[in-house]
């Protein structure tokens, strides 16, 4: 796959993530995200200094009908910290809540509708978040 193309989903994914932390009253400061898609799967990681709320986070796959097998790795400095991974009719397939000293990771699963899978992240007076989701492609 080109490294061209996989630049542009990485730029289409950091604005999708932007757009979708507008929404639910979800705030966040100094987020730096990275992140790779395609072949068989890729990875997002992000790292954010304060947030708080709520929003739906999409990650644009470019075709329908794929399962993301995710593995999640998450932490925060202060406050919580909850990711969701929902299915094609936003279902929660995993839940996981970091705590200060209290990590969390899992495995789960986000489905493809629409040409993008979405995952749900809940923050209470968080800092110094950080996630990693990586996922390799299925078909349900």
């Amino acid at each position: 796959m080109p490294r061209k193309w996989l630049s542009h989903v990485a730029v289409a994914v950091s604005l999708l993530v932007i757009v979708a932390a507008c929404e639910g009253g979800y705030t966040a400061s100094g987020s730096r995200e990275s992140s790779s898609v395609g072949g068989q799967g890729g990875w997002v990681e992000k790292r954010i200094k304060s947030a708080n709320g709520s929003a739906t986070q999409g990650i644009e796959i470019g075709g329908s009908g794929l399962r993301l097998e995710t593995d999640v790795n998450l932490a925060v400095g202060e406050g919580t910290f909850t990711i969701e991974l929902l299915d094609a009719d936003g279902n929660v397939t995993l839940s996981l809540q970091a705590t200060p000293g209290e990590p969390a990771s899992g495995r789960g699963y986000m489905e493809v509708d629409f040409d993008e899978a979405e995952y749900r992240v809940t923050a209470e007076e968080a800092k110094d978040v950080y996630y990693r989701l990586e996922f390799v492609f299925t078909r349900p």
